[in-house]
């Protein structure tokens, strides 16, 4: 809901919403409440101030729980419940695997987040000169978050033992503080406009937690922590940084046809050494309006035709505080017979840490044909990124296992198109299409040693950052192998690999890159119709060529019979597959198992359906009547053969993932 006025030198917008969602699993939901407020008032005829407040409280249940893994892991010949209706703890022999229903019990499991936010962005804007203008932003951010967790005695995690239950505590202070000067001016058929900035963000997050063991009385939750019978590491922290910057641009055109813009940016980061906290990120963009020109304007067919190209810097400071410093953890040590408490090394400082920047060039082609019936932009990009801050396995006899690094350079080059069509647009009938198209291309060029691969961190010179380096499983050894199967010391049944370097034994030698998360390419389209009041849209994703890892292969496909099982087509004398092994009661997982959970990325989604009537009133400024469906259907291998749940993800689809929804929604929107 929201509500809007004002006059000549006042105008304001309230509104406020209420939001609720409650998961497809137990024990999830989320609640919360906004309110904002944007308000702007001409003081002067040269002076003017503003503000936008967002206000936000929200409750969220289960962040940190899901019993779907574990529900799906039980072994489904146990018998929930008792001949009296009672839940059965244990549901069989098997000690270790607990109801999964005790999970969702009221009371059982508590996981519940209170966060309140509150962001201003308050500015003030004199008009100095004709053309020079002072604007001053500021920005305070407050945060407040508790999260509150218990478990109970009856749950998989306790399995009888005493009820546990944790705090923690954070709150953030962060604001941004700009100082803008900027100047316009036009003589003749030139246009110049300069503008220069200063800027300073600082961010304050302060922590506190407890950990307890022993509720005395599991209705106290985790509240009342000092009456437990054990307390465990209580902690306070608290994380600072800065950033400081400063920034200049000259925009210029001459006629509307011929631009250019000309930045500067010079930024400080508190996260760095003392020696590189500072880089300086320069960029440039010239653009051609070709439809203004002389041999083209007035043209009946073409109403836009822009060329633009650019080249520059940015920085990523995307670094924990404080790591370019060596740190400290507490330790227990024998002080003779007596424990005593003393401190290790805990992370490896670099002081020599410094920006990691990337360099792109673009050249990029902006297009509407026959009056805005065509129209869309074609971008072709390279993005070179240089030293970036990667994790450097060391030799565990160093005593750490790694370090931050400014590692090598990689690029990333492609092709961005999108095309919006006006197919049909006929009396009360319209038709029009969008399309999207992205290309990308990613490749490691140079790592710490040069143009050598790393293949203890799994990097690859030419392949991309997430390239998936393990044996490639190529079928199931069949009982007509035997002989063969028996020469790499294997049995009919089980995963077969390919010998890479065909010196008749599997071994790490034989590891080979199988794919990478990055996709050959991705695209979608969206359908609009309207018709008098009505409207009708549909978008379709894919996404094709891309690889990923399915943890949901390994957790729930292990073949030995003391889990539920995936559903799938394995190994027997009778049924000679190549996709799954035989089962083994004799071993908790397959030999080379790993190589079961490398999945095709590829997927196609219809992701939403709406539909919607303007009804036609006077009473009213507007009604709008709509329903939509979110993922209405999904065509992917990955679901289909295998059994596998939503295989859009950037990693790894893990055990306790929520598969994706059908989410059906109604609504009315009015405005008076």
């Amino acid at each position: 809901m929201s509500v809007s006025g004002g006059d000549k030198k006042t105008l304001f917008n309230i509104s406020a919403n209420y939001f609720n969602d409650k998961g497809i699993i137990y024990n999830q939901d989320f609640t919360r409440y906004t309110f904002r407020l944007n308000l702007d008032h001409q003081i002067s005829q040269n002076v003017k101030i503003g503000t936008s407040t967002l206000l936000v409280y929200s409750e969220r249940n289960g962040e940190n729980f899901n019993p779907y893994g574990g529900a799906l892991q039980e072994n489904p010949l146990g018998k929930p419940y008792d001949d009296n209706g009672n839940l059965i703890f244990l549901p069989t022999s098997d000690g270790l695997r607990t109801n999964p229903i005790a999970e969702v019990i009221p009371g059982a499991q508590i996981d519940l987040t209170k966060r309140t936010r509150m962001f201003t962005s308050l500015y003030g804007e004199w008009e100095i000169l004709e053309g020079l203008k002072y604007r001053v932003n500021f920005g305070p951010d407050f945060t407040n978050n508790r999260n509150g967790r218990f478990i109970g005695s009856l749950t998989n995690a306790r399995r009888a033992g005493q009820a546990v239950a944790n705090t923690n505590y954070s709150y953030s202070f962060n604001y941004t503080l700009e100082n803008i000067l900027s100047y316009g001016k036009s003589f003749g058929a030139n246009n110049l406009n300069i503008t220069a900035m200063q800027s300073l963000q600082k961010d304050d997050f302060e922590t506190a937690s407890i950990s307890v063991d022993g509720i005395p009385v599991e209705t106290q939750q985790f509240y009342a922590l000092g009456q437990a019978s054990v307390i465990n590491n209580p902690g306070t922290g608290i994380t600072r940084w800065a950033l400081n910057s400063y920034m200049g641009r000259i925009n210029y055109d001459f006629q509307g046809k011929y631009l250019l813009t000309l930045t500067g940016r010079y930024d400080g980061s508190s996260r760095f050494g003392a020696n590189t906290k500072y880089g300086f990120f320069p960029s440039a963009a010239i653009g051609w309006n070709i439809s203004e020109e002389g041999f083209l304007k007035g043209s009946k067919w073409l109403e836009q035709l822009k060329l633009r190209a650019s080249y520059g810097s940015i920085g990523n400071t995307a670094i924990n505080p404080y790591q370019t410093q060596t740190s400290l953890s507490r330790t227990t040590y024998l002080f003779g017979t007596t424990g005593a408490y003393g401190y290790r090394p805990n992370v490896l400082g670099n002081p020599d840490l410094k920006w990691e920047s990337t360099s792109t060039a673009n050249i990029g082609l902006d297009f509407s044909l026959w009056a805005g019936r065509v129209y869309g932009n074609i971008e072709v990009y390279q993005a070179d990124t240089r030293d970036l801050l990667l994790n450097d396995q060391l030799p565990l006899t160093s005593g750490f296992s790694s370090v931050l690094r400014n590692v090598g350079r990689t690029r990333n080059k492609g092709l961005e198109v999108t095309l919006s069509t006006v197919n049909i647009d006929k009396g009360d009938f319209r038709w029009s299409t969008d399309l999207q198209f992205t290309h990308n291309k990613e490749a490691i060029l140079e790592l710490f040693n040069g143009k050598v691969d790393d293949i203890g961190n799994a990097r690859f010179i030419g392949q991309p950052l997430t390239a998936y380096f393990d044996f490639k499983k190529i079928g199931i050894w069949q009982t007509s192998e035997l002989d063969l199967a028996t020469k790499y010391q294997r049995k009919p049944g089980e995963i077969k690999v390919e010998d890479i370097n065909n010196d008749g034994k599997i071994d790490a030698s034989d590891r080979t890159i199988l794919g990478s998360q990055v996709p050959k390419w991705s695209g979608g389209i969206t359908n609009r119709f309207e018709y008098k009041g009505f409207d009708l849209s549909f978008f379709f994703f894919a996404r094709i060529g891309s690889m990923f890892q399915s943890g949901f292969h390994t957790s729930f496909n292990s073949l030995a019979g003391r889990y539920n099982n995936l559903n799938i087509d394995y190994w027997t004398p009778n049924n000679p597959t190549n996709d799954f092994p035989r089962p083994n009661q004799n071993q908790e997982a397959p030999v080379f198992q790993s190589t079961l959970s490398y999945y095709s990325g590829t997927f196609v989604k219809l992701r939403n359906i709406n539909f919607g009537y303007n009804v036609p009133t006077k009473k009213i400024a507007g009604l709008r009547i709509f329903t939509s469906i979110q993922n209405p259907y999904v065509w992917s291998e990955y679901r289909t053969r295998y059994k596998g749940i939503d295989n859009e993800t950037d990693g790894a689809v893990n055990e306790n993932q929520t598969p994706s929804v059908r989410q059906i929604t109604f609504g009315i929107n009015a405005k008076f």
